[in-house]
């Protein structure tokens, strides 16, 4: 390879180089040590050595998503957009997307939405465009990001469809003498969601203090709302709370996807850290490991006709079909 030509870090050591947190133990193993990957930005033919994987890549602007030896996140999410799942590259969205104490985050979601537009051409764009529709800024933890997606995601990829919920709101009282700030907030009423961890929330000061929050919240005219991960975990109480949450929120959830079945329990996968585990796709989803929302008993039959089909012609894909 010529001295002259560059290479830069990229895929997913480049992931590992920036830090992105909750990456491992969730969508890639703890202990996995990734082989070098580079990119080198020329069309011409190049010496690969066994030591490295080495990429070119010739769209025109791609070049300028580099800093140092390494490429930015906005350009590494594309390079591994094909590598995840849908619900794992949502996931990763956010996480590199998510907040940083003491500096600026680590990517916007602008940033990537700019980068995919820009570079036509390259592979894994569209999936990775699909998944930014659904990204926002500002995540501080993996569970109030899990928490998100079930929450914001729509049904076809396993959600309840609430579109209006965002990341950390600031809510200021008292005329700027208290400011809160919500883990998952809905505008249009006033929805503080506040995902209580059994470390940070369980010890009797941390009850006292949610206490006095919620009371401050409350005489201002806003509404709380508690979750524990067993909420999350346990389809019935899900269901409990999903159904509170659509009261409050003035939605309701009535599922007319027939890929809410493979999607939700890909999205209890991630929740369980299963998502390492390969699930096949002949692997029949029952429908007591969906929670019964309105519509489910008729969606069902639809996705068990799509999957009767899917086994008599394996190398087709899960098409809709009618019920009979």
């Amino acid at each position: 390879m010529s001295n002259y030509i560059k290479k830069y870090l990229c895929g997913k050591p480049a992931l590992d180089y920036w830090g992105v947190p909750s990456l491992r133990n969730n969508i890639e193993p703890a202990n996995m040590i990734f082989d070098e990957e580079y990119v080198i930005f020329t069309d011409m033919p190049i010496y690969r050595p066994d030591r490295a994987i080495i990429h070119t890549c010739s769209i025109p602007g791609a070049e300028k998503y580099v800093s140092g030896k390494v490429c930015t996140l906005p350009l590494v999410f594309l390079q591994v957009a094909h590598e995840y799942s849908i619900h794992e590259l949502i996931y990763l969205g956010l996480q590199i997307c998510s907040y940083r104490e003491g500096n600026r985050p680590r990517c916007t979601v602008e940033e990537l939405h700019t980068c995919a537009v820009e570079l036509r051409g390259h592979r894994g764009r569209r999936k990775a465009l699909r998944a930014i529709r659904y990204l926002d800024n500002n995540s501080r933890s993996p569970m109030e990001t899990l928490l998100y997606m079930f929450l914001r995601l729509p049904n076809a990829l396993g959600g309840c469809g609430f579109k209006e919920i965002t990341f950390n709101e600031r809510i200021i009282l008292d005329e700027g003498r208290k400011i809160y700030y919500a883990d998952l907030y809905v505008p249009s009423c006033k929805l503080d969601i506040e995902y209580d961890s059994e470390e940070y929330h369980s010890s009797a000061s941390a009850v006292l203090k949610d206490e006095i929050r919620t009371a401050h919240l409350e005489s201002e005219g806003y509404q709380v709302v508690s979750v524990s991960y067993s909420q999350l975990v346990n389809l019935k109480a899900f269901l409990t709370l999903a159904r509170q949450l659509s009261h409050r929120i003035g939605k309701r959830i009535h599922i007319r996807a027939r890929k809410f079945f493979e999607s939700f329990v890909a999205l209890r996968d991630l929740l369980q850290k299963k998502g390492l585990q390969i699930r096949s796709r002949f692997q029949k989803i029952q429908r007591r490991e969906v929670p019964q929302f309105s519509g489910v008993k008729k969606m069902y039959k639809i996705y068990i006709a799509a999957w009767k089909r899917l086994i008599k012609h394996p190398n087709h894909s899960l098409v809709l079909t009618r019920a009979t």
